[in-house]
């Protein structure tokens, strides 16, 4: 699809969001103001930040200074406590604004005998009657289901036993049995407490609804002070001033600032990197399957330690910092400083990125598909019958790829995504292509609400139908995430008795040109921001593949979010487009 398309449909997807988002917090607004109302009745002497009330719904200021201040004080939860166990998926800005100044002024009359407690107790109850409020108001105006919100500060068990990939998948508000699978993961969880205390966080993303994302760090009890790196803005109104945001200019018009990046950094002075496939808004979230890839603790070196110290067995920490510097953004130069001053030594993939332009001489291997080959190359172990070990591509949108498979997908992705060391002459794999097909959309929980996360047109498909014989359907019952359609973009390839893969990519980059790259004359040219990580056995458990089927000794299952074996499209189906809209 063209660039002014791709535009057009995120414009329409962002203003449908919108208005979906301004018909709950107009009633949220309604249930709010009722409820200042009553409590005035019964306290007309408690004047407490009562003008405030009747604020605009886009202030967060009064939320930040009244949790923040007390949260952040107090990274000792007492979990026990918190008997609300329901999952938060919707949720503005400003109605958690609101909603904080009325907690404040239901517990001022409380505030003499409260006084006399510890400072810690205070502050838990803060948090606790913040957090239980907001749930329940969520719940009352028809939100998703909150069921499967966790407790905070119980996170931090279950990244230990994600060990060693470190790899989840969203949770799925709609499936009840991804509530408790040890893989998945929602976006407070990312934030826990248990994992550190937030003191700043950097966000690299496409698009942002910055409301919604202050309403995860306060369902995590953690500070929102953050710096956003961002191609849209999904939501309107004013940002706090904890907030800054950076706009990404794009060198061309057919570029996008694609990339899914998280650093936190925490009271110690150590950070956390995670890359995931979600924007940050509520859909991507919701009910759709994303993937998530958190890494270990990272500890500030030494004062004394020189910036060569603290890489990656893989490089990971010189890939980042790279890849930050070509922003060439001066408000972010502290983070690539806090990069380079963390300890890296524990992370066991690869980082892999696309960045915009015609990269020659050194920079021809450090991007795109071209990275990726030059990795595999050197790491990746492949036993004799190499050639029949499927590749495997999975992704949520498709670019113009050319007139027929051979002219860039072979040539170029295959090409790359069939290299192992030691290098040799073996013919390339077959190619499997997973794109979710008209009916499996139709079955989905996104066609229930009108909504989409698939952006491929029938004006480019119709030039490019001979993709359909590599096409397979989105099939993911036996992780429960058959009906959430896949923002996941994944690459791998899989062994013919379906039990092992030699490497696995997590990346926000799609099945395109513009994400992956082209080819010139000692060239390669890219037009999108991308960003992933590679996982290759020999880093991550010493071996030279995954098991995907059964646990082999002292190897645990690599999760793979789809099923196996593939599923074709039954005969009168296709592969789902944006037109679809136009013609219900």
């Amino acid at each position: 699809m063209d660039s002014q398309d791709l535009k057009d449909k995120v414009e329409k997807h962002k203003q449908i969001m919108l208005q979906r988002r301004e018909n709950k917090l107009k009633d949220m607004d309604e249930e709010a103001e009722a409820l200042f109302k009553a409590s005035n009745e019964k306290k007309n002497k408690d004047q407490y930040k009562v003008s405030k009330m009747k604020e605009d719904l886009d202030s967060l200021k009064i939320m930040e200074e009244s949790v923040e201040k007390n949260c952040s004080q107090d990274k000792k939860r007492d979990n026990s406590d918190f008997q609300d166990n329901e999952r938060h998926n919707k949720k503005s800005k400003s109605s958690h604004s609101k909603h904080a100044e009325m907690d404040e002024k239901y517990d001022y009359r409380n505030s003499q005998e409260q006084s006399k407690e510890p400072s810690s107790i205070k502050t838990f109850q803060s948090c606790k009657s913040t957090r239980e409020k907001a749930i329940k108001m969520m719940k009352k105006h028809g939100y998703e289901t909150l069921s499967s919100l966790v407790e905070p500060g119980n996170f931090a068990m279950k990244y230990a036993c994600s060990a060693p990939y470190h790899i989840f998948f969203s949770t799925v508000n709609r499936s009840k049995e991804t509530y408790d699978q040890p893989f998945s993961i929602t976006l407070p969880e990312i934030l826990d407490i248990s994992l550190g205390e937030i003191v700043n966080s950097l966000h690299i993303n496409f698009m942002v609804d910055i409301g919604w994302l202050h309403v995860q760090y306060m369902l995590a009890e953690q500070n929102t002070n953050m710096s956003i790196l961002l191609g849209e803005r999904v939501d309107t109104g004013p940002v706090g001033s904890n907030v800054t945001t950076f706009y990404v200019d794009m060198p061309t018009k057919f570029g996008c600032h694609h990339t899914k990046i998280m650093i936190l950094k925490y009271k110690d002075d150590g950070i956390r990197v995670v890359v995931s496939t979600a924007n940050l808004y509520m859909d991507d979230w919701e009910n759709r399957t994303q993937g998530v890839w958190i890494s270990p603790h990272l500890p500030p070196l030494s004062e004394s330690a020189n910036s060569s110290e603290g890489e990656s067995p893989t490089g990971f920490k010189k890939d980042l910092e790279r890849y930050l510097n070509r922003y060439r953004q001066p408000g972010i130069t502290e983070w690539t400083c806090a990069v380079r001053r963390a300890d890296f030594s524990s992370v066991n993939v690869f980082f892999l990125a696309s960045v915009p332009g015609r990269h020659t001489d050194m920079e021809y291997d450090s991007w795109g598909h071209r990275k990726l080959g030059s990795i595999l190359s050197k790491h990746a172990k492949l036993p004799p019958d190499a050639p029949q070990w499927t590749l495997v591509a999975q992704s949520s949108s498709i670019g113009s790829l050319g007139p027929n498979y051979e002219s860039w997908l072979q040539k170029e992705i295959t090409s790359s995504m069939s290299k192992e060391n030691p290098v040799g002459l073996k013919s390339h794999p077959n190619f499997h292509f997973i794109y979710p097909s008209l009916n499996n959309y139709k079955r989905s929980f996104d066609c229930r609400v009108g909504s989409c996360c698939l952006p491929y047109s029938l004006q480019t498909h119709s030039k490019q139908k001979w993709i359909e014989s590599y096409m397979y359907q989105w099939k993911a019952k036996q992780t429960g995430r058959d009906k959430a359609m896949p923002h996941i973009k994944t690459y791998t390839r899989i062994s013919p008795d379906l039990k092992r893969i030699p490497w696995f990519v997590l990346t926000s980059a799609n099945l395109s040109k513009a994400a992956w790259g082209t080819v010139g004359k000692n060239s390669h040219y890219i037009m999108n921001y991308e960003g992933g990580v590679v996982f290759i056995p020999s880093f991550i458990t010493g071996s030279s593949t995954f098991p995907i089927k059964e646990e082999e000794p002292g190897v645990p299952v690599f999760p793979i979010p789809y099923d196996l074996p593939l599923t074709r499209y039954e005969k009168n189906d296709s592969p789902f487009v944006m037109e679809f809209f136009s013609t219900e």
